[in-house]
């Protein structure tokens, strides 16, 4: 189906809703983030709607980049309702797991065409600072586009 055209099955609706356009420019600054870390072991790094479907990836292989958005889909939720609930705001900004053998982050990206998640899974060697650094270069490019 054609990114313009619209569906009257509901599980075409999101993926719909993200234009080719929008979607070059995701693999395009996508592609230009993890260049940028290419030694901090990035192993792979993925926007997604909010409700878990890839804009763009660059994953060690397509069934990464498919699981790291449909997961981090659902933290992001969990992330947002936690805030709410708590009354620390409407939407959590980043989450990072951190586990024996690397890190992910989940950053919400605000694009008024489309709310998006950028997640980025590392390895252990990964320097921390520099990779929430770029990554909010990111989420801060692709709110704007």
């Amino acid at each position: 189906m054609n990114s313009t055209q619209t569906s009257n099955d509901p599980f075409e609706q999101s993926p719909s809703l993200v234009s080719d356009e929008l979607r070059a420019k995701a693999k395009y600054i996508l592609k230009l983030f993890v260049e940028k870390l290419h030694d901090m072991g990035i192993r792979s790094a993925v926007i997604a709607t909010k409700d878990g479907f890839d804009v763009a990836a660059v994953a060690m292989s397509e069934a990464e980049g498919t699981k790291l958005s449909a997961l981090s889909s659902s933290i992001s939720a969990i992330g947002d309702m936690a805030v709410k609930e708590i009354g620390t705001g409407n939407f959590h900004q980043s989450i990072t797991i951190e586990s024996e053998s690397g890190y992910i982050f989940i950053m919400d990206i605000h694009n008024p065409r489309c709310a998006m998640i950028l997640s980025v899974a590392t390895s252990k060697d990964a320097v921390l600072g520099k990779v929430t650094y770029y990554a909010k270069q990111v989420v801060a490019k692709m709110s704007e586009v």
